[in-house]
């Protein structure tokens, strides 16, 4: 699949349909309703999906909690299953992390499984506390993570 027919905008209402077919086949696990929740609480301005040609195949909902200030929540990421394993997540995480790696903060996320927290440790995350992992933005650190999306 060619790369170059991605693209990455702010999620609105009218991809919610699309947004619960890909959560559902994702997170089969989870109850509908805390997708609703997070898509209710979600920032409109740090949440994005990824379109392949013109079809929606992947999101990110990410939100910020009262208690953690400037520290963003990646509440869900989900890939259509028909598109994983050719680059596209990581086109999305890249994208998403480049852009919030320009302000202050961190980003937090609670990987569902080892598999997926490795992958998120390969590009740049650290294990903390109660099972989080986290990503600061901070200059020691986006250096290092932006020489990682280099080499990707």
């Amino acid at each position: 699949m060619d790369i170059r027919s991605l693209s990455f905008k702010h999620l609105t209402d009218k991809e919610l349909p699309e947004i619960q077919a890909i959560y559902k086949k994702a997170f089969s696990d989870l109850p509908q309703e805390d997708l609703e929740i997070s898509w209710n609480y979600r920032s409109p301005t740090d949440s994005y999906g990824i379109w392949f040609k013109k079809t929606l195949i992947g999101f990110i909902l990410a939100s910020y909690h009262k208690r953690s200030g400037s520290s963003l929540y990646i509440d869900y990421f989900a890939l259509d299953e028909s598109y994983r394993g050719n680059g596209f997540g990581t086109q999305l995480l890249t994208y998403f992390l480049t852009l919030f790696l320009e302000t202050k903060g961190s980003i937090h996320l609670f990987p569902l499984n080892e598999t997926i927290a490795n992958w998120y440790i390969k590009y740049g995350f650290q294990r903390s506390g109660k099972g989080y992992y986290v990503i600061h933005s901070h200059k020691t650190r986006s250096s290092h993570v932006r020489n990682t999306y280099a080499n990707n």
